[in-house]
């Protein structure tokens, strides 16, 4: 047990973790591990003798996180939207997650108000509500009226939830490092890199202040539309562990018999969750990339809002035109293109096997053959793309897969609501938009402009690489990694350049002194030419006309 001690600091919380693995059915995990004997012998003989259920094991990794608490349900809420990161009937399982927990008390909230802007809560509110309106692991939000009279929604971070998330993700690295030492089968997920994502992903979470901006940008970027609303933040009142925002009236999303209650247009709200997705992709580059209906409020005139901001996406350019192009492919059933598309987007990787890749794409997208692009339901083809592409072992970005993601996300809830919801024709105005951007002279011009800029970066830093490269060669530091099938053409390459030099040179040669003799010798002659001196040009010319053949037939041949 020492070597716990040095590695975990709280092992009370250690011991609560392996027993809710052990009585969950993870003991043979447990066991791999070499952890199982830390288990109580009373509760191994219990369980021995208790019948267990048959059920998944992605069902007993939804149900362990459950019951370890906030850290985990977050966790496993970061893996559901992360399916190049598990496999993907575990990512469906963990969007069955609920991160609703018990509030903490009022005295608790007040105390961090007043500790975070050094005065009373009296001071910052003409009414604070006691009760709060929603509770999650991170925190509560309580509704709130500031002194001119502005409705608020106020964020506060749980006490001491900092602390135990940072406990929970040190145990988390360390039954990371036991998997990848002692199951093979594992190690290729990378437990490691995944915990580490999510400290990474938690450590953004916990800092209210960037969710703050990441809502500042929203609020920019939407602002003066009509059918889309973004809160504003007030900055006064935020800090790291407190956020404040414009209150929200209106109906959460799923709230689908208050919607009609108030006899509002769910088709016309759909399309403008949508229209506001796809704006935030294709045109702001940044999107919200967890759309469910809890983070969605209908207001008034059938306009909706978003709120909640902490998982944010980006796209730049290059993955906007990709991610165009790979919708086309997938409407079009072009495998070519959808196969094209995904390793232009830097997605390859070594083990790639191109047929392989582009039959399994052709068999996903071969049910829309024949059907109306109405008929198409995307979310259910884009999954099964994206799920190739990770079985064949394809580096896919990030965002990408955020943004399969909240399509899919957005398809299912439409839907629900409303089965006669065509995806397709609200992504189409998009593409032909972005398509005829992509043909238009400025455009291209911009292109141009970007690419010159890249040219010059590389031309600057280039002579800095080269000499770090060739002084790595010098020490003998560098590796190079090449097929044999790769060597032998090269020495083919160069056997055949070189030749060709030799029969340059001695073109060179025979028409350097051919020119000379034409000058000095005295003699017989042909043609007028001094005998020596027309054979040398004769020899000169069968060369010239031997390597121009040489030539030609090889570009012939790569063509």
């Amino acid at each position: 047990m020492f070597h716990l001690i040095k590695e975990v600091r709280d092992i009370k919380r250690f011991n609560q973790i392996l027993l809710v693995l052990f009585e969950e059915g993870f003991d043979f995990l447990l066991a791999k591990i070499k952890l199982k004997h830390h288990i109580a012998i009373t509760k191994r003989l219990k369980s021995g003798l208790k019948k267990r259920e048959e059920i998944k094991p992605e069902i007993s990794l939804r149900r362990t996180l459950e019951r370890l608490g906030p850290t985990f349900i977050k966790f496993g809420q970061v893996l559901s939207v992360r399916p190049d990161l598990v496999p993907k009937e575990y990512a469906k399982e963990l969007e069955k997650l609920q991160d609703k927990v018990p509030e903490f008390p009022f005295s608790d909230v007040k105390a961090i108000i007043e500790k975070e802007f050094g005065k009373g809560i009296e001071h910052l509110f003409l009414h604070f509500e006691k009760k709060p309106i929603a509770s999650a692991s991170i925190s509560q939000v309580h509704k709130a009226i500031l002194k001119n009279g502005d409705k608020v929604a106020v964020k506060v971070q749980r006490p001491d939830v900092k602390h135990l998330m940072e406990t929970d993700i040190e145990i988390m690295f360390y039954f990371a490092n036991l998997l990848e030492r002692h199951i093979e089968r594992l190690r290729r997920f990378n437990p490691s890199r995944i915990v580490n994502e999510f400290k990474e992903w938690t450590e953004r979470e916990l800092d209210f202040r960037l969710e703050a901006r990441n809502a500042k940008r929203f609020y920019e970027n939407f602002k003066g539309s009509k059918t889309v609303h973004i809160p504003k933040v007030y900055d006064n009142l935020t800090t790291e562990r407190i956020l404040t925002l414009e209150f929200i009236e209106g109906i959460e999303l799923h709230n689908i018999k208050e919607i009609k209650k108030k006899k509002l247009d769910f088709n016309e709200i759909i399309k403008n969750g949508f229209n506001a997705i796809l704006t935030q992709v294709f045109v702001h580059g940044v999107f919200h990339a967890d759309p469910h209906p809890g983070n969605i409020i209908v207001m008034k005139n059938n306009s909706i809002a978003f709120v909640d901001f902490g998982i944010v996406g980006y796209f730049d350019e290059k993955l906007k035109s990709k991610c165009i192009d790979l919708l086309y492919g997938i409407a079009e059933q072009d495998e070519e293109l959808v196969v094209d598309t995904l390793m232009g987007m830097g997605m390859e990787s070594e083990e790639i096997d191109y047929e392989q890749l582009k039959s399994d794409i052709s068999f996903a997208i071969q049910p829309l053959q024949g059907s109306s692009i109405k008929d198409i339901k995307v979310s259910s083809v884009l999954e099964e793309v994206i799920d190739i592409a990770l079985r064949h072992k394809l580096k896919v970005p990030a965002s990408f897969v955020l943004f399969g993601k909240t399509i899919i996300t957005l398809e299912g809830i439409a839907i629900e609501y409303d089965p006669n919801f065509k995806i397709i024709e609200s992504i189409r105005p998009f593409t032909e938009k972005i398509i005829a951007k992509r043909s238009s002279p400025l455009y291209a011009w911009k292109s141009l402009v970007h690419s010159i800029r890249r040219y010059k970066k590389f031309a600057e830093s280039f002579p800095e690489k080269a000499e770090k490269a060739l002084d790595k060669i010098q020490r003998g530091s560098i590796k190079v990694d090449i097929e044999d099938t790769d060597i032998k053409q090269l020495a083919l390459e160069i056997d055949r350049s070189s030749n060709r030099v030799a029969y340059g040179l001695l073109i060179a040669a025979l028409l350097i002194v051919s020119a000379i003799l034409i000058q000095v010798e005295k003699g017989p002659t042909i043609l007028g030419v001094p005998f020596l001196s027309f054979f040398s040009f004769f020899f000169a010319s069968i060369l010239i006309f031997i390597l121009f053949i040489s030539i030609v037939r090889e570009k012939l041949r790569h063509w």
